[in-house]
């Protein structure tokens, strides 16, 4: 049995994929119900990629915000506008920037987990948890329970962190930040609005039913008597000072005031224990990275313990957890701490720069469908990989796209949860490879039979040949030819599958 504390987007990422392959869990929260506030807005493409076997992506899209244009405005003038209507990618079902409230994504995965059976258990606080090397020994309200494995999904506070008693090393910003969803009346088209002052900054994104968030930074204190939460005045006050637009502020729904961290812990497991989203590195909001980075962890880890907690493989496959995904967050720690500290600074010099190059510079990187593929690419999560690691060597890019017998979506070959073969070739043979090879690493492997140019390319492979897709979409294992020596050594050596527990 596994108990996962924590039921925000991490914690229930992590349940689904659980229920999804039959394993037992447990997940607990000690909140008493969901909370209808969204601290994280962005959706990226590629946990939409991710979320699409569990049928919430494309209804999210269509509860969502799509952005298609950026404008900014320095000391309240007008300096850029970026589009981003023609993004220039075409291998992902969601070549836009998404934005949607936090509690919409959780209300669609409360959704998707009780279709698999899975209930969350509400007002249930962790107050200790002990790993004595065979399980692990935890305090549940008035209930002691014992698990096979604990997985902290409980935020910047995670009880299981400091259980495992892992280091969070990091540090607070100075600066305060504030939030507010509300509806803004002024004249101005549906973007996404940069607004860079003297120390003081706001960005405005859209929200569905004409509301949208405001997200303000001072580069100094808050004003004298500011309370927990900002005043509508505090507020109006700030959009006075940066923004040109003549407006007035309404209706709001939620509004509140943080300061914000940057911290992450030096590894993501101790043996028994582990750790994920917000439990495992926390930062500034700058990018819309930190939930999609939650939900990603989860669901790499998902795959990997359901195998370990099924006995089909070893305990050592839940190093490679900490071995992929520590290295994202070091890195996304490492962006935001450097985007936040500019566009927050009340450095004169810094503030000048900023103010100057930033709107000077960014419709320049973005001119050509090239630079904005790249843009595109990182800041939707698409380009993160995992090469070099134990599992996957010289491969494990992302499983891209390609639009296959002229109406399907490759990637819906990979619904299952699974490991997939991509076999590329239009003969008997490919055919009869395929069936002998789900045969022999059953049942933790279909596939499909492909013979299109533009999935060739993009997979790696010119002729006969195959590629190994990972349950978390991202590609384990490939081959120029029939040959499935590297197969064999995936699943064996590097899985740790022996051939006595393929019969499982």
């Amino acid at each position: 049995m596994i108990l996962i504390v924590g039921a925000g987007p991490t914690g229930l990422s992590l349940a689904i994929e659980l229920a999804r392959r039959g394993v037992p869990f447990r997940i607990v929260d000690k909140a008493t119900r969901r909370s209808d506030k969204s601290r994280a807005l962005a959706v990226q493409a590629r946990s939409l990629e991710l979320m699409r076997p569990w049928g919430v992506a494309d209804e999210l899209v269509a509860r969502g915000q799509k952005a298609f244009a950026a404008q900014f405005f320095v000391d309240k003038k007008a300096s850029a506008v970026v589009e981003f209507g023609d993004i220039g990618v075409d291998d992902t079902p969601y070549p836009h920037l998404l934005f949607t409230s936090q509690a919409e994504t959780e209300r669609l995965c409360d959704a998707a987990l009780a279709r698999l059976g899975g209930r969350i258990e509400w007002g249930v606080e962790v107050s200790s948890a002990r790993d004595d090397g065979d399980s692990v020994e935890v305090q549940l309200g008035n209930e002691r329970a014992r698990f096979d494995w604990v997985v902290g999904c409980d935020g910047a506070h995670s009880a299981v962190r400091h259980a495992a008693r892992l280091d969070f090393a990091g540090a607070a910003y100075e600066q305060d930040f504030v939030l507010a969803d509300l509806k803004i009346g002024w004249d101005a088209p549906e973007r996404v609005y940069f607004f860079l002052g003297r120390g003081k900054n706001a960005v405005v994104l859209p929200l569905v039913d004409g509301k949208q968030r405001i997200i303000g930074t001072y580069g100094t204190p808050p004003p004298a008597g500011a309370g927990e939460e900002p005043s509508l005045d505090e507020l109006e006050a700030l959009m006075r000072e940066v923004c040109p637009i003549a407006h007035t502020l309404s209706d709001v729904a939620w509004k509140a005031r943080f300061r914000l961290h940057h911290r992450g812990v030096s590894r993501y497991r101790a043996g028994r224990l582990l750790v994920a989203g917000d439990a495992a590195h926390i930062h500034s909001p700058a990018g819309g990275q930190g939930m999609n980075t939650g939900i990603q962890d989860a669901i790499n880890l998902g795959w990997k313990l359901a195998l370990v907690a099924a006995g089909h493989a070893p305990d050592s496959l839940l190093d490679s957890y900490d071995e992929e995904r520590r290295p994202v967050g070091q890195r996304l720690l490492q962006f935001t701490d450097r985007l936040f500290s500019v566009a927050t600074s009340a450095n004169p010099l810094v503030v000048w720069a900023r103010n100057r190059l930033v709107p000077a510079f960014t419709p320049l990187m973005m001119r050509t469908p090239a630079r904005r593929k790249l843009a595109f690419r990182f800041i939707s999560q698409l380009g993160i990989r995992y090469t070099g690691s134990s599992l996957v060597g010289e491969c494990g890019e992302r499983a891209p796209d390609a639009i296959v017998d002229k109406v399907k979506h490759l990637v819906d070959e990979f619904k299952h949860p699974l490991h997939h073969l991509v076999v590329f070739g239009g003969g008997g043979d490919g055919r009869e490879f395929l069936r002998d090879r789900i045969a022999r690493h059953s049942p933790h492997l279909d596939g499909v039979v492909v013979d299109d140019a533009v999935a060739r390319k993009r997979y790696g492979v010119a002729g006969d040949g195959w590629v190994l897709v990972r349950p978390d979409q991202y590609i384990a294992a490939r081959a120029q030819s029939y040959d499935d020596g590297a197969l064999d050594s995936y699943f064996g050596a590097r899985i740790g599958i022996s051939s006595s527990k393929r019969s499982m």
